[in-house]
């Protein structure tokens, strides 16, 4: 199967990230003359040796074409537009819960000029978020594992595979960088997926996989669960410059990043996210 070259693709590429990534660190360091986050070092390694690994063996793995991933040009603007809505009516009925809850209330962080430059940014990382994560997880994995296993093993494996690196990405690192930074790192990775804290943060980035799937299933395209996750993420970045989330109660609002999505708010969010978005099952 294919899908076991691609596997081997993204360990291969781990491990060259582990072995590269403090010479990178320290280059940085020496040509800027400062001090660099040694996690967001690897990170961006592991990024780059991925696009250029994914791009050498894009044929070979047979990835497929842009129409085959989903990028098809008929009604994409309405489907784009939809998921927007949607994502943005479920994120508003999850914070709704919140501030009846009393755990949102209404806090303007910047000034009104630093505000709208931050909105824009944040809105601009939702899109890039928003397509490059549909393309890689939506696109070309579930399509992979849809030619190599059927539809119900790809969804599932997709689905389990997104949340379980959105629930690891966020990790600590400090201390000097030495020559076993990289597998240290790479060996720490996954930690979290042993505590317990984080399955409710799991269970909600399942929900919203699976919400994302369906989309890209029952629509044919790409273009709804793109317009969703972008929806999500813009009302993330840009909503917390206008609102601050408290701490608790924990089981509503959740812990983490994204917000929302380890708590019963989040799942009250796709839930309502689905209603709007997805088509119905075509009999």
């Amino acid at each position: 199967m294919r899908t076991l070259g691609l596997l081997g693709l993204v360990i291969g590429i781990l491990v060259l990230t582990a072995v590269a990534s403090p010479w990178v660190a320290w280059g940085l360091a020496r040509v800027a003359g400062g001090e660099f986050s040694f996690p967001r070092v690897y990170d961006r390694v592991f990024e780059v040796l991925l696009v250029v690994g994914v791009a050498a063996a894009w044929r070979r793995l047979d990835l497929g074409t842009a129409s085959e991933i989903g990028f098809r040009r008929q009604g994409w603007g309405r489907a784009f537009g939809r998921g927007i809505g949607a994502g943005l009516l479920g994120l508003a009925a999850g914070f709704g819960a919140c501030a009846l809850a009393g755990a949102l209330v209404p806090a303007l962080r910047f000034s009104p000029a630093k505000t709208v430059w931050k909105g824009l940014l944040g809105l601009g990382a939702a899109g890039a978020i928003g397509v490059s994560e549909e393309v890689l997880f939506r696109g070309v994995l579930l399509r992979r594992l849809r030619h190599d296993a059927g539809d119900v093993l790809a969804v599932a494996v997709t689905t389990a595979v997104y949340a379980a690196l959105h629930a690891v990405r966020t990790r600590g690192g400090s201390g000097p960088v030495h020559l076993g930074s990289g597998v240290t790192q790479t060996l720490g990775i996954f930690a979290p997926l042993a505590a317990g804290a984080v399955l409710p943060q799991l269970a909600g980035l399942v929900l919203l996989g699976l919400l994302l799937a369906l989309a890209r299933l029952r629509s044919g395209a790409l273009w709804l669960s793109i317009g969703i996750h972008t929806g999500f993420v813009a009302g993330f970045r840009v909503g917390r410059l206008f609102v601050d989330l408290a701490a608790t109660p924990a089981w509503l609002v959740g812990s983490g990043w994204p917000p929302l999505v380890g708590g019963a708010a989040g799942w009250l969010a796709v839930a309502v996210a689905a209603r709007a978005a997805l088509p119905r099952a075509r009999a």
